[in-house]
């Protein structure tokens, strides 16, 4: 399985690029994540990561401690391994049996048995034409993608599927079977089958030995192959290692190689449209350019060139074992065909795309002319605009991520810029037109501003002159109030002196009255008695009429005095009033000509605002 190391990741498209299937990966504008459910495990993004990004995972530590445990484990090797392992794998081999390990098998003896099985399947069906595949990364495309390809693929099991089948059924071999090979595919190859429990790659077995210390012996080793060994399927790893196969026994048959992601799936494409009596009677096809030597779980030496020059040695090998160009028929002979052919599954169902899905992701893209979906340029990372609409329709990627789509929508975005830059220089011109007329408002009103803090300085003044004018006079009412008052308890006095002498003149009146009768009894001897008795009479009379006077006098002088007071409490009040109202004026004054002043500031501020916004916006046009 193959897993995203998502810190590395920055969305090149490389893994994209290389991937032979549209739906694999799934772009979200930051990590491009692998769909393992599509993938098909063929590991070329792991090779054509420039970062690091792509990892997979085996079953080596699964291995290595069930070993530890005791566990009953056979190998089945691929024949890959003599250019992996820096030419120690003998070493490695024997290191793993005195590890537990019960028997290794080599899978170049399955390869004989496939080409064997391909031979006699094309002799038994006459006209038949295959396309062959020892590649599990193929078969699982096939499966999932293209499932029309399906009624044209060889029947016959993969290589180490036909060595771990004869190790089951005619060696009886009933251990734990593991498959180690360069190639991370195999893993479905093995779920999908159960014969093989466990999948290691050389790279993960080279990295163990590596990182645990191991110490390989040197010198030759002692090592040697369970039961049979490959002779002309030791070859298979390289491109075309079938073919060669086929040919050294059947010259005449007709066979074409592909390899290579890049090739072989769009040579699928060429293969469907050709006639039947146009197609070759196998067509040998791999996943990886340089075969199953440079599968991603190749050891970390493999070189192109070094893997050729190994793989010439073990043909020369193969050829000086072959017994005259013939299987060995006592053996082979006994293998029945049906034991090692396999069937296959149509798993397209979850991965099938509809037509209207890729109008939907074109319509995405707004590409919506035969021309504009022909563009082709690939720097989204795939092959066509067609795949691109596909990836989006399927939510595996974004339309950004397409070129076209990100520089037409920069062209929009240009244009919009373009005419909102022009729409606010015209907004510009005409706040700036309105800031001017503000601007010329504001100065008259500056220019009063100014004249009516001087008036109200003026103002003030006045209303203090008259406050202390009020105050002046309110104090002199007051001292006139007191005297008045003082007048009024006088005329009380008075009042109360005049009530005495009109009781001392009631009394002198009684007293000549009775004199008067006295004298009047006495004869003309009270006759001078009586005359003084009158007088003492009418001095009493005069004293009432003058005392009735003065009374009359009192009374309009208490009028007088109560008018008085009455005027002096409405002039006090209103000199009272006087004096708040000065107050009350002065503090106005006073707030309206700080407010005045206030307003002066804010208009000068203003002033100030509206011509640094005028120019910041001419600035802005610019």
């Amino acid at each position: 399985m193959v897993k995203v190391i998502e810190s590395k990741c920055i969305g090149c498209n490389a893994c994209i690029r290389t991937c032979p299937v549209v739906t694999a990966n799934t772009y979200d504008g930051t990590v491009v994540r692998v769909n393992n459910e599509a993938c098909i495990q063929c590991g070329e993004c792991i090779k054509h990561c420039p970062h690091g990004a792509r990892e997979y995972f085996d079953d080596i530590e699964r291995l290595i401690s069930d070993l530890k445990s005791g566990k009953q484990i056979s190998l089945v090797v691929a024949p890959a391994i003599k250019t992996a392992m820096d030419g120690r794998w003998r070493h490695v081999l024997q290191w793993l049996k005195s590890k537990g390990v019960k028997e290794v098998y080599d899978t170049a003896f399955g390869a004989d048995i496939c080409t064997y099985m391909h031979l006699k399947y094309v002799r038994q069906n006459p006209g038949a034409k295959l396309v062959s595949q020892p590649c599990a990364a193929i078969v699982n495309y096939v499966e999932k993608h293209k499932p029309e390809m399906i009624p044209h693929m060889s029947p016959v099991q993969s290589p180490m599927m036909c060595a771990a089948i004869y190790v089951r059924k005619y060696l009886g071999d009933n251990n734990t079977l593991v498959g180690i090979s360069p190639c991370i595919a195999k893993g479905d190859e093995f779920a999908n089958t159960g014969v093989i429990s466990y999948n290691v790659t050389f790279k993960r077995l080279s990295e163990y030995i590596k990182s645990h210390g191991v110490s390989l012996p040197s010198g030759r080793s002692e090592f040697e192959w369970s039961a049979c060994r490959g002779f002309d399927g030791a070859f298979y790893p390289i491109p075309g290692g079938l073919k060669e196969c086929l040919k050294v026994h059947a010259p005449t048959l007709s066979v074409t190689t592909s390899e290579g992601v890049q090739k072989v799936y769009g040579d699928f494409e060429e293969y469907l449209k050709t006639t039947d009596s146009h197609r070759p009677q196998v067509f040998d096809v791999l996943s990886c350019e340089f075969g199953c030597n440079s599968g991603v779980g190749a050891a970390e030496s493999f070189s192109q060139f070094g893997s050729f020059n190994t793989m010439e040695l073990v043909k020369k090998y193969a050829s000086g074992q072959r017994l005259g160009k013939r299987f060995p028929e006592k053996l082979f002979s006994k293998l029945k065909m049906e034991d090692f052919l396999r069937v296959y599954v149509d798993r397209s169902a979850n991965h099938k795309i509809a037509q209207s899905a890729v109008e939907q992701g074109f319509a995405a893209l707004n590409k919506r002319t035969v021309q504009e979906r022909s563009i082709n340029c690939h720097a989204c990372g795939y092959k066509s605009c067609k795949d691109m609409a596909v990836a989006v329709a399927t939510g595996c990627n974004m339309p950004n991520n397409c070129v076209v789509f990100s520089h037409n929508e920069a062209q929009e975005l240009r244009d919009q810029a373009v005419t909102e830059q022009k729409q606010l220089a015209q907004a510009v011109s005409e706040i700036s037109d309105a800031l001017q007329a503000l601007q010329n408002k504001v100065m008259p009103i500056s220019q009063n501003t100014d004249d009516n803090l001087a008036q109200t300085a003026n103002a003030l003044s006045s209303v203090r002159d008259l406050s202390q004018t009020a105050n002046a006079t309110l104090a002199a009412i007051k001292d006139i109030s007191a005297s008045i008052s003082s007048i009024s308890d006088a005329v009380h006095g008075y009042e109360q002196i005049l009530k005495e002498i009109a009781d001392i003149a009631s009394q002198t009146n009684i007293l000549a009255i009775n004199a008067s009768i006295e004298a009047s009894r006495a004869g003309s001897a009270g006759k001078g008695f009586a005359v003084v008795a009158n007088e003492v009479r009418t001095l009493s009379l005069k004293s009432n009429k003058t005392v009735g006077k003065a009374k009359e006098h009192t009374s309009l002088v208490e009028s007088s005095i109560s008018s008085i007071n009455q005027n002096i409490d409405s002039i006090m009040t209103k000199a009272v009033e006087t004096t708040e109202g000065a107050e009350s004026v002065t503090h106005i004054l006073d707030s309206t000509n700080t407010s005045s002043a206030n307003i002066a500031a804010n208009v000068q501020e203003i002033s100030a605002i509206t011509e640094e916004i005028n120019s910041s916006m001419m600035q802005l046009v610019k």
